[in-house]
């Protein structure tokens, strides 16, 4: 009994390890970002360029933002892996989450079919906005991992109750029954897929602590042959009270 409480508080003790290590070379690359990023922007607005050096520096500055992002997003996925979830919530529409996920994924979609459906008249939600675009894109870039490229990816949303409920769905071989008990547990990775296809295992363990710190549920529905649907819900706003 005691060995497992050692083993639970030494990994504990890693997982914050990590996270303090990934704050600190963070620091370390967002400083030189900031500082591309400020001189290609005014390199850009100092004077009249060609065509071709416009779209050159732009590309610069364009990556340099994107590079920030991702790393943005590791310290926030280092923090949730060692269980630090702070949710800055706000009030935001449900169609806004998927356009600002999907505006971050552009450059990785690489022209794939992706069916936005939201359902008429559902209400704001109550939410921290960057970590459940977080959730979004996690389970969009599993779909792509796992569908073919002509495989068409839908995202839809609905309200039942007093949740809304999103549905991210693929047209890829499924996850078989006896592997989906396990597919959020961190690292695990399918056992057909784990030589073939890069990742970490942790994108639906992070999702999966996301959506429980917003007190909601995310499970997955899949039949071997027919793709899979990962589902997750989230509080709606009470219309009888005003948030910001």
């Amino acid at each position: 009994m005691q060995d497992a409480v050692n083993k639970t508080e030494s990994a504990r003790e890693n997982e914050k390890l990590k996270s303090t290590l990934l704050d600190a070379l963070a620091h370390e690359f967002k400083t030189p970002l900031t500082s591309i990023k400020a001189a290609v922007s005014t390199v850009l607005s100092v004077r009249t360029h060609d065509a071709m050096e416009s779209e050159l520096l732009t590309v610069v500055e364009e990556e340099a933002d994107r590079l920030t992002d991702l790393v943005t997003e590791a310290i926030k996925i280092a923090r949730i892996g060692a269980g630090h979830v702070e949710l800055q919530r706000h009030k935001v529409s449900v169609p806004t989450l998927i356009s600002s996920a999907m505006a971050k994924l552009r450059n990785i979609l690489d022209g794939r079919l992706v069916v936005v459906s939201v359902a008429p008249g559902i209400l704001d939600v109550f939410v921290d906005p960057e970590l459940v675009e977080l959730v979004l894109r996690q389970l969009v870039l599993n779909a792509l991992k796992y569908s073919p490229s002509s495989g068409e990816i839908s995202i839809s949303a609905e309200q039942k109750g007093a949740s809304a409920v999103v549905y991210v769905k693929d047209t890829g071989p499924g996850i078989p029954v006896a592997e989906q008990s396990a597919v959020f547990e961190k690292f695990y990775r399918g056992e057909i897929h784990r030589n073939r296809i890069s990742g970490t295992g942790m994108g639906l363990t992070i999702a999966r602590e996301i959506v429980h710190a917003h007190g909601g549920e995310i499970w997955l529905e899949s039949h071997p042959g027919q793709g899979a649907q990962f589902s997750f819900t989230l509080p709606l706003i009470d219309p009888a009270k005003s948030e910001d």
